[in-house]
């Protein structure tokens, strides 16, 4: 896709759950059993709490929300040279998503602002989700779980 890992890194992240994971949509979770978390839920169980997953193109990535609204972490990438580091903030709306303004940064380079993002979080077992929409069953969905 890029050249410049640097690119592929930010790329991967600003678009990180517009693309596919296999047999990861919210009508397959949720015929699994998922339910949605309410914003309680989320900050009972999440917030504050360190938690992994990919982003849509299979860059790992570490992110703690904490409970004074900022977003904190690290992605763990395939290339060779540092991660990138993240930072933004994070607030609940009133349909109960939980949107996101992050900034990433590449070993000491300029930061780049990801769009605001807003989205729902589910549960199934030990493993969260999230996606952009709570009813489109063909929406994309990524796990995250606690480390």
């Amino acid at each position: 896709m890029f050249r410049n890992p640097k690119l592929s890194l930010i790329a991967a992240l600003a678009f990180g759950s517009s693309h596919a994971i296999a047999q990861s949509t919210v009508g397959a979770l949720l015929d699994a059993g998922a339910q949605k978390l309410t914003v309680e839920e989320f900050k009972a169980e999440l917030v504050q709490r360190s938690l992994i997953g990919p982003t849509g193109t299979g860059i790992s990535v570490e992110v703690m929300y904490t409970s004074a609204g900022r977003i904190s972490g690290t992605s763990v990438t395939a290339f060779r040279g540092p991660g990138a580091t993240l930072d933004g903030e994070w607030k609940a709306d009133d349909e109960g998503r939980i949107c996101a303004i992050t900034q990433i940064e590449i070993s000491r380079g300029p930061g780049n602002q990801l769009a605001p993002r807003c989205q729902f979080w589910f549960k199934l077992g030990d493993t969260y989700y999230l996606s952009d929409s709570d009813s489109d069953r063909y929406a994309k969905i990524l796990p995250r779980k606690l480390k």
